[in-house]
């Protein structure tokens, strides 16, 4: 559902637009968040200070740490009789993830996520196949309820195994699938055992989604199905998928800035940087009513790519992601925090920590968290045997708690390289 009004504004006009929802989202955030009104006169601030987007830099950034703080309440800025629907995640804290949407975010998501969908060339003649990990359940409701939004027929997520998957695509002749790179990779090499060709399938194109994308990855998805590749960037403290969009020029991904405001920041001062430079991104809501977010650090690396795009749109977009400010990493698409990782191990071991490796590798394409846990050589051989019963455990404490594969072997020292 292509927005051109928005999408192709002149840029004047939309930043006048986006002054109008900012003042409005810094005065909703000052009156109802206790959080952002404490930033605001610690600095001796109020919200009408604010008089152009470049003035945000004035204020400070907001971060998960924070979110984690006001768990979990503490940042919705409406009552919870106005909630429609929370929304809770693992996140990338000790606390879950709490997102609130009143019923106007709702309709405001289902409308970008439509658009993030017709730039990608789909419409309501597409079947459309979504086959993502139990980690982003999350985002698989808002991609189905976004394809649905768009008249798109829908075959949602389902617990089959990847031949059946497969054989999906196939008989119900699925012309989009959803997915992120590591599930399409493997789904390829699943495709080769089956004997199962390209040509057998009705596909057209693939929208990844939850991880950046390489350039040799895109080349070979969309070699092994014979399709076209597009992407999208989302985070889930920010709403979720959907903030920006592929259009098929490869000219990097349109920033849906008519809702949301993006600064790039150099992540140790925080001082924004020059036009193009890169830089962390950071995000400031302009549209969302129930859960604003001011300055919110996304912990990626990326820079802003100004001037129209050879599709019409006059939306700035993002560049490459070529890292993170922080240990966040990516099992399949899930952003997993290191000190999760310790706390979840430490709760098997009924708390003792062993020294361990961690490092995500790919099997057939499928990303896994692979584990070592050091143990000291003179350990009895019963003592191994009950460490190997925690291993088991800890596999699936993991992926109970953040729905990621994990591998977790036993190594002596002597064998740590």
């Amino acid at each position: 559902m292509r927005q051109p009004e928005f999408e192709a504004m002149e840029r004047e006009e939309l930043e006048l637009l986006q002054l109008e929802r900012l003042q409005s989202t810094l005065t909703r955030a000052y009156r109802q968040v206790k959080f952002y009104r404490h930033q605001f006169d610690r600095l001796g601030l109020r919200p009408e200070a604010v008089r152009s987007p470049a003035d945000l830099s004035r204020l400070p950034v907001t971060t998960r740490d924070d979110l984690s703080e006001n768990y979990p309440y503490g940042m919705f800025a409406v009552p919870l009789r106005d909630i429609v629907r929370i929304q809770s995640s693992p996140g990338t804290t000790q606390r879950p993830l709490v997102v609130g949407y009143a019923s106007q975010d709702v309709k405001l998501w289902l409308g970008l996520l439509a658009r993030l969908y017709a730039a990608c060339g789909v419409t309501p003649e597409d079947i459309l196949q979504i086959v993502l990990p139990p980690g982003l359940a999350n985002w698989r409701r808002d991609l189905q309820a976004g394809a649905e939004h768009l008249g798109a027929s829908v075959i949602p997520d389902a617990s089959l195994s990847f031949a059946k998957q497969l054989m999906v695509m196939r008989d119900y002749k699925t012309s989009i699938l959803v997915t992120t790179a590591s599930l399409a990779r493997h789904l390829l090499t699943v495709m080769e055992r089956m004997d199962l060709t390209a040509a057998a399938l009705s596909l057209r194109a693939a929208l990844l989604v939850a991880a950046p994308l390489a350039r040799e990855v895109r080349r070979e998805i969309e070699a092994g199905f014979q399709i076209r590749v597009a992407t999208a960037y989302g985070i889930t403290e920010v709403m979720g998928p959907g903030l920006a969009f592929s259009c098929g020029q490869g000219e990097g991904l349109h920033f849906s800035e008519d809702h949301f405001y993006p600064e790039i920041i150099d992540p140790e001062s925080r001082v924004p940087v020059p036009a193009g430079a890169p830089g962390e991104l950071v995000i400031t809501t302009l549209s969302t009513v129930a859960f604003p977010l001011v300055r919110f650090r996304s912990g990626d690396l990326t820079s802003l790519l100004a001037g129209p795009c050879p599709c019409g749109r006059s939306l700035v977009r993002l560049g490459e992601i070529t890292g993170r400010t922080d240990s966040i990493f990516s099992v399949g698409g899930i952003k997993v925090h290191p000190d999760q990782i310790e706390a979840l191990l430490q709760e098997v071991m009924e708390g003792f920590l062993p020294q361990y490796r961690r490092r995500v590798v790919a099997e057939e394409g499928l990303e896994v968290l692979e584990i070592d846990l050091i143990v000291a050589e003179i350990f009895f051989s019963d003592e191994i045997k009950a460490l190997e019963g925690l291993c088991r455990r800890a596999r699936r404490h993991l992926q109970e708690n953040l729905g990621i594969d994990a591998r977790i072997t036993l190594k002596e020292m002597a064998d740590v390289g």
